[in-house]
């Protein structure tokens, strides 16, 4: 039986970049040359970086190299970590351009360890988090339940549960947010991040909430700014599918709290099942009503351009097929949790 690809793999095999080959890419007696990122913003006023060469060991892990270098070489050198064996999420970190965990990612013979991006450096490889945690507190992180609780045990069954649990599986490592392209632009939207989309997804996403969450995805978390580029899933240390099993779901909780976007969104899927094609004079008369026409010098511009066709909307057919068409939709309507 074939399977999808998982977007973690893609592309490394053939680069020779897959954790088994990085795994194998050294032997005992073999030197690890560390390049890591130093900066203590109290003190330096610019970041520099130091090289460090340490003696490979056999299954030698990122968080080994720096825990040598700040123990036996004496650096007073700053890194998080606590459990070390993927279960709390401090100690993330960027290795050649790529978010890790330092416990759970295999040395390298070359590495270029830095702290994770987006985040305030508090020095070296320790970012400042509180912005994150701030944005959570934000999302209102409890079950807000309609309903008196009704004793333990909950009845509640895995398939009702499906969601929320995915989101449940994150170690708050802040890979993805520090991987987000969104996020390069800064101020230029107010996007909060992957990171806190997964914390509200655990809410949002659990059937016994009763909490607007879609309104707190629009406005705290502007989560329409999301360009689904599958960077956050890519990273994430816990394979989350972070874009289609968190922020796709929780897009269709904020255009519910939306009532203008779904009104759009019905009108679009409504439209095709009739006919099989989108029509744009259809769409914009079932959403805007009688104000599509107080803007007639716009929608003139738009029929000289071709982009509106009042004739096909009067009379217009169904593209060929159209019953195949509405069986899948009411296909996969059906299969949707």
């Amino acid at each position: 039986m074939s399977t999808a690809p998982d977007v973690r793999q893609l592309g490394q095999a053939e680069t020779g970049d897959s954790g088994l080959d990085r795994l194998h890419s050294l032997k005992e007696g073999d030197t690890v040359k560390a390049r890591i990122f130093r900066y203590d913003p109290s003190k330096d006023a610019e970041p520099r970086y130091e090289t460090y060469e340490i003696p490979y060991m056999k299954w030698m892990r990122v968080l080994d190299v720096l825990n040598h270098v700040a123990e036996d070489f004496e650096v007073p050198m700053a890194h998080r970590w606590f459990c070390g064996v993927k279960k709390c999420g401090t100690c993330a970190v960027r290795v050649n351009g790529r978010e890790v965990l330092s416990c759970w990612e295999a040395a390298e013979p070359e590495m270029t360890i830095e702290p994770l991006g987006h985040l305030p450096v508090v020095r070296d490889l320790v970012v400042d988090r509180k912005g994150y945690e701030d944005l959570v507190l934000k999302m209102a992180p409890w079950l807000e339940r309609g309903e008196p609780y009704p004793g333990f045990p909950e009845h509640i069954t895995d398939r009702e549960m499906a969601r929320a649990s995915l989101a449940l599986d994150c170690l708050s490592c802040m890979a993805c947010h520090s991987a987000c392209p969104v996020l390069d632009l800064g101020d230029e939207t107010r996007f909060s991040g992957p990171a806190p989309l997964v914390q509200l997804a655990q809410t949002a996403l659990d059937p016994r909430d009763t909490m607007d969450r879609g309104r707190i995805a629009i406005e705290e978390a502007s989560i329409f700014s999301c360009v689904s580029c599958y960077r956050c899933e890519e990273v994430c240390p816990t394979e989350i599918p972070i874009v289609s099993g968190v922020i796709e779901p929780l897009k269709a909780l904020a255009y519910r709290a939306m009532p203008r976007a779904a009104r759009h969104q019905a009108a679009f899927v409504d439209i095709m099942m009739k006919r099989g094609r989108i029509d744009p004079t259809a769409l914009v008369l079932r959403t805007q009503g009688a104000g599509a026409f107080r803007r007639l010098g716009r929608a003139l511009k738009l029929l000289m351009h071709g982009k509106i066709d009042p004739v096909k909307t009067l009379f217009g057919s169904s593209i060929p097929g159209m019953d195949q068409v509405r069986r899948l939709h009411a296909a996969f309507k059906g299969k949707r949790p």
